[in-house]
């Protein structure tokens, strides 16, 4: 056989094993949250993809529409303190000023502390963020929330977790604020 011949038909296999490799991994990362498996979940107009091991939970909150929790994670309490709770609340101006009288509000009580407020782009439009700490009944907590708007609704994306361990899950919060979208 021609040297050629051989080359040629290396360089091929190479060529298909490579392609092989990188479809096979956009696969799994499509079905990853920070390294894990994942799970879609989708209620009320909304969906996100969460970690496999994590579990919809419910909410204090009326304005609620989907929450999500590590069940792993408890506080003093017993309720699961690292979770993404997703809010729908009526627009009653505009989501600027909704969003700047609710942190301006927020900053008047000694229990909360706002570290950034923002833009943000998500979902192929300009949202707010606001990140904060807070301390209610002794547990120290550290939150992102992610303010968007859709047919005269604000929508929040709420994460939360201990101050303590709020940066080993920034990660996690960001893939699933990333995943949210509008079903």
């Amino acid at each position: 056989m021609d040297k050629k011949y051989i080359i040629g038909i290396v360089v091929l296999i190479i060529i298909i094993v490579g392609a092989m490799f990188l479809v096979n991994n956009k696969i799994n990362k499509d079905n990853e949250v920070n390294g894990t498996e994942s799970l879609l979940v989708s209620e009320n107009g909304v969906s996100v993809v969460v970690p496999s091991d994590w579990v919809k939970a419910s909410s204090q909150s009326n304005e609620s529409i989907l929450a999500v929790a590590n069940p792993g994670s408890k506080d003093s309490n017993g309720f699961n303190s690292i979770n993404v709770n997703i809010e729908r609340k009526n627009l009653t101006g505009s989501l600027e000023k909704e969003f700047e009288s609710n942190y301006r509000t927020l900053s008047y009580n000694s229990n909360y502390q706002i570290l950034f407020t923002g833009n943000v782009s998500i979902v192929n439009q300009i949202g707010m963020e606001a990140d904060y700490t807070s301390n209610v009944d002794g547990i120290a907590k550290q939150h992102k929330a992610i303010w968007l708007e859709k047919d005269d609704y604000v929508y929040v994306l709420l994460c939360s977790a201990p101050q303590t361990s709020f940066t080993e899950q920034e990660n996690t919060f960001n893939a699933i604020i990333s995943s949210f979208k509008f079903t």
